[in-house]
């Protein structure tokens, strides 16, 4: 029997083919070996009460002051404890409800202003 090079292709691709199909045959077949078996689950607890929700203050927490002195501190190279934040306020014209910001951060800005001086 003579193969010419259809035959070899058609063989080459059939061959392709079923490994395919076993493969996913196999991986089909894995749930049900290797599921974990469910828990049987008793009767749950009653859901608390929901209480008005304590109102937050109007500063800002210590959480912030930590993230903004180790923002400072990356960016200028100093030690966190050689400098302290007095006081955080929103930049004039930019902040919540302000549309010259566009939601973006005054560091946004400040950075292209740069830019756009270096250009000039």
């Amino acid at each position: 029997m003579e193969l010419n090079h259809w035959m070899i292709t058609a063989l080459g691709m059939g061959t392709v083919f079923l490994a395919l199909i076993a493969l996913s045959l196999i991986v089909s077949l894995f749930p049900f070996f290797f599921r974990k078996p469910e828990k049987k689950r008793g009767e749950l607890a009653p859901l608390p009460e929901l209480n008005e929700p304590t109102p937050r203050p109007a500063g800002i927490g210590p959480e912030l002051v930590a993230v903004i002195a180790a923002a400072v501190a990356a960016s200028s190279g100093m030690a966190p404890g050689s400098f302290r934040v007095s006081s955080v306020e929103a930049a004039e014209g930019y902040g919540p409800g302000s549309a010259a910001g566009f939601n973006t951060p005054v560091w946004g800005h400040i950075d292209r202003f740069s830019r756009a001086s270096r250009n000039s």
